[in-house]
């Protein structure tokens, strides 16, 4: 592995993991919120995190390894300058794009189980409105709707 390649593979793991995180920690609260469940906001965030940043590096290098092989294949066959940097840029974009959209389904599956994981079946700490508070408000608009019904 030489040093342009590290270098780039660093920029793209770098790119891919911010992307992964901004538009996947965005669709996992809007998630989030019309489910309207209990979750470990914590522990998602962290566990997200790390999967973000593991699918990143992953697809960077793996996308870069698919565009090696396919430009090598490419080249082969062209005759022509032009038909060398089309197969240039053609072929590569193909691999790291290819490997970015199996990095988003990775993310999108990996995060909803990260989700069932961080389900918190416990009583949130505030609670607004206890049981007996509940009942009497309950019991004075029973007897507002009794009294409604004589006037």
């Amino acid at each position: 592995m030489d040093f342009s390649f590290s270098s780039f593979a660093t920029f793209l793991s770098i790119l891919w993991f911010l992307v992964y995180w901004i538009l996947g920690g965005v669709f996992f609260a809007v998630i989030a919120l019309l489910r309207l469940g209990r979750v470990r906001k914590v522990r998602f965030s962290c566990l997200f995190s790390l999967w973000a940043l593991l699918v990143g590096i992953g697809a960077a290098f793996k996308g870069l390894e698919y565009s090696r092989q396919a430009i090598g294949v490419c080249l082969q066959t062209a005759d022509t300058r032009a038909q060398v940097v089309s197969a240039i840029f053609g072929c590569g974009f193909a691999g790291v794009f290819g490997a970015f959209l199996l990095g988003a389904l990775a993310m999108t599956v990996g995060g909803f189980l990260i989700f069932a994981i961080s389900r918190s079946k416990s009583k949130p700490w505030i609670v607004l409105e206890t049981d007996l508070e509940r009942e009497e408000t309950q019991k004075i608009e029973v007897a507002d709707e009794q009294k409604s019904k004589y006037f």
